[in-house]
């Protein structure tokens, strides 16, 4: 059901820049970018959680798999400082945010 999917990609948009951005940062060394990885990698994931039924799209149903563990595993992750693991969860080919990214091509604001 695309209605459900673009729902889904809508409420995710901002929270996923917002998280891009806050990964990116935490090379930095910031505490504060840290802070808000673990926070918006929760905002995301409890959308994940959601599942899938209605939704068809591919890229989706893998992404909304997988990304519950990838998203703890970032913020474990944020939680001991380490910006390697939070960008390469961030980037995770499974289930990271570029395949989210696939699964919203064309909603708007991706």
């Amino acid at each position: 059901m695309t209605d459900l999917l673009a729902e889904r990609c809508a409420v995710l948009a901002q929270p996923v820049v917002d998280l891009m951005a806050a990964a990116i940062e935490c090379s930095t060394g910031s505490a504060a970018a840290f802070a808000r990885v673990i926070a918006l990698a929760g905002q995301v994931r409890v959308v994940a959680e959601r599942g899938t039924a209605g939704i068809d799209q591919p890229d989706y149903i893998a992404w909304a798999d997988a990304a519950p563990r990838l998203l703890a595993e970032m913020e474990a992750a944020a939680e001991r400082r380490d910006s390697k693991a939070v960008w390469a969860a961030f980037v995770d080919p499974s289930a990271g945010m570029h395949r989210l990214g696939s699964a919203c091509a064309g909603q708007p604001r991706w």
